[in-house]
This record gives structure tokens, C-alpha cells and sequence, in this order.
């Protein structure tokens, strides 16, 4: 038996329920359907014991092609038989609750699918049990639809293995401990068991693993129109000449579509022109409509592409289109960054930046000139290769700052180029000198690792730099900490469901980190920052859904995290470098949408785990 992470709920029969998502949504001719399924289950301490399943819902007798089923309430009644009771008082439980997980196969023409469904169930009182006990479990069923190569009869079995976690309590609430061997390692409250069908009882009792067949039956699937374009944006076009779009229009349905009219309307309609081969289209079939963006004078254009049809449900589809109408091609100048901060840089060394030119427009750039400006210019170098830039490229500035002197440090980079928006374009330098005079040492290092959110069961893959001034007498630094963006997975519980989170992760430092490098080259540090998280989306049944995030989506104040060399390990500051490793605890997340309380109970909590490596980048 392998431990596993479980909902803490009832019995979860995914063996059991997987037939039912095809009953009480409407679905034709629904019928009862009752069937009891046997099982032995191998449990702490009492080992081998029969559970009877009674299985209970609606289910079709036949359903159409295309028809979703929906969803429907299941109820099943589990029956702890033989000495169940008896294990269970002997360590003194007063009630149980639990989940449990099997398997189930719907079985047709060109199907083969196992379900799962979650059941959820209230704690069961069974304080003075003294036999058989009921565990009455209800849920929620999936949707399914079926295809035409579905059509035929299907049949839906109940598989032979299932697997229960369960939590028994005592009258103080405290949960049974029946041995590490039995319990999950990732939720210690729950101990886990093994059921398998009971052939010899099927058998007896006249029953087999095939619970309900029903027909999936030819239905005619109404025409739908498909355009695979939402809208067009043609870009710069000069004045005087056209640029051509392609749309596509499709017929996803069941019955012919027939296009009754494609034209163009809106404000600037006479700049656009359509022409296209759309008649009547059969299942499976496309046609195309070329729009051309036919612009003259000056300025933005904008209109709409309508095609009508005889689709039912959209007889009307509308793609925006726009474009600017330029009457010659332009440059457009880009620069990154649009401010230079070289940080702190000891007297008479020197660091290194950049500045990269890119051209947005549609003619080349020229760059007539740079240079270097302002009160302390001396102690600011530039180089570049700049001179034509063509559209879509770009050409880099090398920076290097030498401060001279002690104090703050300022300049300007001045860029002079063709683009009429902007002929002159000024980027702030800045940059702070200090004294060497207590041997400063400045060290930039690579940083890789990992943290470990403890509540939503997840790691986080770290990258970045630490700029780091060393004062060799001391031993005391301080440090910039850059972390690169990053992602991670997450497991949270939602309703009685563990899903899957997967967050885009940012860190925002707050002040220097600072520590020191002590007796032994044991290093221990101090830093801040704050965990931004800008979009956070779940997976519900395999689909990727946005619930929350955004740029003010952030813990509530800064984490604080102590970080020290491994004990037994060293550092070395001016060789190999070395590890580092540390606890911290997560803040609360706030400004992340409606399911921010809910993010914060699988996120916020202690416990959190982090490791790094820094290499020394000399």
C-alpha cells in the first residue's frame, strides 16, 4: 500500500459513482438504479473484514450524441461489516470519517474512460457500536459527452481495487495512532486501507461488476459557425498602399450552414475592402473572407467585418479590425532601461551596465549621436555601436561608472536619433562611491535553490544575483538581492477537492540583506521581501482556469528569512562559495481577488523551508 495524500471526506467510491454521471441531468427515459457491491478490506489490527457498498441513482437508458448529462447527486451507503466495530472500539474510537478512492470503467464503442467522482460524508457518531455500521456518502458527478464513434451500447463496471483514508477519533477528539506503517506521512491523522472486490460473495449473491449498460444513441447535431479570428489589426500601413488579412470561417456542426452575407460597417468602413467563397457549408467544411486594409491620409482606422448566418445560436459575428494609416514609414526609438543605477562601487573600481536601443518602427532608425552629460560625466564611459537601426532590431550602449571619489555619483546619457517623436532622449545615471579604506571587497554571485511551501505542498525553483560589499576585517557585508521571476505548482483543497494552483511567483527585496561571516566561515544573513503573486490559475478537470493574482496581489508585509551555512559546512566569500539554508514564515497574501481567503489557508502559515547555493561569479 502506498501512502497518498487524501481529502478528509467520506468514502470517495470513484468505482462506485463513475456510472452515475449519466443520470438526473434530463438525460432520456432515467431510470433507478440500486446495486450492492461486495469487498474485503484489510485494516489495522483486525485485519480482512467484508464492506458492503449499496449503490443508489438515476441513470438513462439511452442518451444522444452531444448531449452533456450534467451533474447529479449519487448516494451510496457503505456497510462496515464483521469485525469492524470491534477494532475500532478496542482503541477506543468514538467516530470516523474519511475519504476513499477507486476505479471505474465506461466501456463502449471506441471508449474506454476511468472516472472519478468525490463523496462527501459528515463524521459518523459510532461511540457504543457493538455491529454492523452504515457510512452514507453523497456527491456531485462530472458531465460526460459522447461522440458518434460512441454510438452503441455502453457499459459501466466497477473495478476491482479500492483504497480508503480514514480518520478515527477519540472522545477527546485526538485522532487513533495505529503505527507509522499505516498512516499518511504528508497527514498523519489519516490511516490508509486496502479493499478488493469479494468475488466469492459477487458470486453468491448473483451479482457481477457490470453495474448499469445503457445506449448512446445518433442525434442530429444543429450547424455552428467557427471564425477563427476575433479581431485584425493590421499595424502602419502607408497611406497609398494596402496589407491583405486571411479569416476563416468554419461549420463545427451537424447540419449544413449556409452564409447568408459578409460586409463591412463601421466609422472608417471605406478603408477596409472583403471579398470571399462563402456560399453553403457542409459538417466539416471552411471558407475564406480577405480583408484588405486599403488606408489613406493620416491616422487611426477602425471597423468591423460582419458575417450572418443561419447558425442558430450566433446568426451574427462581428470581427473588429483596426489599423494606422501613416504617410511614410516612421522610426520608433525604445530604450532598456529608461534609467541606469550602478549601486555601490568602491573608489577606483569600476562596474559595468548597459543600455539596449530598439526600433518599434517601420523605417530605420538612425542614431546620430550618444554621449554623456552632467555634473559628474568624467566618472560615466560610454560605447556603442549604434549608428542604423533597422525595424524590429537593436543595438546596445555600454556603460562603465569608475567612481572617483566618495558620495553620490549622477549623469546623463543623451541619445540622439531620426525618431520625430523623440530627437533627443535623456536617461538618468546614477551611482554611489565608497571608501576602500576598510577593505572593502565587492562580490557578485550566482544564486540558485529552492523553497518549499510547507501548507500547499509545493517547491518553488529560485535563480538570481547577490551584489555583496565584504569588509574582510569584520566579516559583516551587506548585499542586493536580485531574484528572477519564477512558478510553482501547489495543492489546496477546494470544496472536498484537492486541485492543483499554479502561481507566477515575483520578490520584491526589501532593503539590503546583511549578515556576517563568522568563526569557522559560518555565514548567517538576514533579508526581506515581499512575494508578489501576478496571476495564480487551478486546474479543474484538466482545464487551467484563472482564480486570482494581479501586480497589488502580495503579502501583507514583508517575509522575513534567516539564512546560515549548513551545519558542518563553510563558506568561502573569494573561492567556491557555498550553500545556505533557512525556515521562514509566509505572511498572509492580500489584494489577490475573491479567493484570497482561500489562497491563505493553503499558503500563509510556518514551517516554509528555503535552500541556496551561491557561486562567487569572479
Amino acid at each position: 500500500m502506498t501512502p497518498r495524500n487524501m481529502n478528509i471526506g467520506p468514502f470517495q467510491m470513484r468505482s462506485l459513482a463513475a456510472a452515475a454521471v449519466l443520470a438526473a441531468s434530463g438525460a432520456a427515459q432515467a431510470v433507478p438504479v440500486e446495486a450492492d457491491m461486495y469487498f474485503q478490506c484489510t485494516y489495522p489490527l483486525i485485519g480482512q473484514q467484508p464492506l458492503t457498498a449499496n449503490i443508489q441513482t438515476d441513470m438513462p437508458e439511452s442518451i444522444g450524441v452531444g448531449e452533456a448529462t450534467g451533474a447529479f447527486t449519487l448516494n451510496i451507503t457503505a456497510t462496515a461489516e464483521g469485525n469492524t466495530w470491534q477494532g475500532l472500539s478496542l482503541v477506543g474510537a468514538t467516530t470516523i470519517e474519511g475519504s476513499a478512492e477507486a476505479d471505474s470503467t465506461v466501456s463502449g464503442n471506441s471508449l474506454s474512460l476511468p472516472l472519478t467522482i468525490p463523496l462527501g460524508i459528515p463524521v459518523t457518531d459510532i461511540a457504543g457500536v457493538s455491529g454492523p455500521f452504515d457510512l452514507v456518502a453523497t456527491g456531485d458527478t462530472p458531465s460526460l459527452t459522447f461522440t458518434e464513434s460512441n454510438v452503441g451500447m455502453v457499459d459501466i463496471f466497477v473495478e476491482e481495487n479500492m483504497s480508503l483514508a480514514m480518520i478515527a477519533r477519540k472522545a477527546d477528539g485526538t485522532y487513533v495512532d495505529f503505527g507509522s506503517a499505516w498512516h499518511d506521512p504528508n497527514n498523519p491523522e489519516v490511516f490508509l486501507v486496502d479493499c478488493v472486490m469479494d468475488q466469492a460473495r459477487m458470486n453468491d449473491n448473483g451479482v457481477t461488476n457490470l453495474l448499469h449498460s445503457f445506449e448512446v444513441e445518433t442525434v442530429a447535431v444543429e450547424q455552428n459557425i467557427d471564425v477563427d479570428m476575433d479581431e485584425l489589426d493590421f499595424g502602419q500601413v502607408q497611406g497609398g498602399l494596402t496589407e491583405m488579412q486571411t479569416v476563416t470561417i468554419s461549420n463545427t456542426g451537424g447540419q449544413p450552414l449556409g452564409i447568408n452575407g459578409v460586409s463591412i460597417a463601421g466609422a472608417d468602413a471605406s478603408a477596409f475592402m472583403q471579398t470571399n467563397d462563402c456560399t453553403t457549408l457542409a459538417q466539416g467544411e471552411s471558407c475564406t473572407v480577405d480583408v484588405t486594409f486599403m488606408p489613406t491620409g493620416e491616422g487611426a482606422r477602425s471597423a468591423n467585418l460582419v458575417i450572418e448566418s443561419d447558425d442558430p445560436d450566433s446568426p451574427t459575428v462581428e470581427v473588429a479590425m483596426s489599423g494606422q494609416s501613416v504617410l511614410a514609414p516612421e522610426p520608433a526609438m525604445t530604450v532598456d532601461p529608461e534609467s541606469v543605477s550602478f549601486g555601490s562601487v568602491t573608489v577606483g573600481t569600476s562596474k559595468d551596465s548597459s543600455v539596449t536601443i530598439g526600433n518599434e518602427g517601420t523605417a530605420a532608425l538612425t542614431i546620430t549621436n550618444v554621449s554623456v552629460g552632467g555634473a559628474d560625466s568624467s566618472e560615466f564611459i560610454q560605447s556603442n555601436d549604434c549608428v542604423n537601426v533597422a525595424p524590429d532590431a537593436t543595438c546596445t550602449v555600454s556603460l562603465t561608472f569608475t567612481p572617483a571619489g566618495e558620495g553620490a555619483k549622477s549623469a546623463t546619457l543623451n541619445i540622439q536619433s531620426n525618431d520625430a517623436a523623440t530627437p533627443n532622449l535623456d536617461i538618468a545615471m546614477t551611482g554611489t562611491g565608497i571608501s576602500n579604506s576598510q577593505e572593502g571587497v565587492e562580490m557578485t554571485y550566482a544564486l540558485s535553490g529552492s523553497t518549499h511551501i510547507k501548507k500547499a505542498y509545493g517547491d518553488v525553483s529560485l535563480s538570481g544575483t547577490i551584489d555583496a560589499l565584504l569588509d574582510l576585517a569584520s566579516g559583516d557585508f551587506t548585499a542586493d538581492l536580485a531574484l528572477d521571476p519564477s512558478s510553482g505548482s501547489f495543492r489546496i483543497l477546494y470544496g472536498w477537492k484537492l486541485v492543483t494552483a499554479d502561481a507566477d511567483i515575483e520578490f520584491e527585496p526589501v532593503g539590503e540583506t546583511t549578515g556576517n561571516i563568522g568563526a569557522g566561515n559560518v555565514l548567517t544573513a538576514e533579508t526581506q521581501m515581499y512575494i508578489k503573486l501576478p496571476k495564480v490559475k487551478m486546474k479543474f478537470f484538466g482545464i487551467s482556469l484563472p482564480v486570482g493574482g494581479g501586480d497589488e496581489c502580495r503579502t501583507s508585509e514583508p517575509v522575513s528569512i534567516q539564512l546560515a551555512s549548513p551545519e558542518g559546512e563553510s563558506f568561502d566569500p573569494l573561492g567556491a562559495g557555498g550553500n545556505l539554508v533557512g525556515t521562514y514564515d509566509l505572511p498572509g497574501l492580500e489584494n489577490c481577488g475573491g479567493l484570497t481567503d482561500l489562497l491563505n489557508v493553503f499558503m500563509a502559515g510556518s514551517g516554509n523551508t528555503i535552500e541556496l547555493s551561491l557561486d562567487p561569479q569572479l
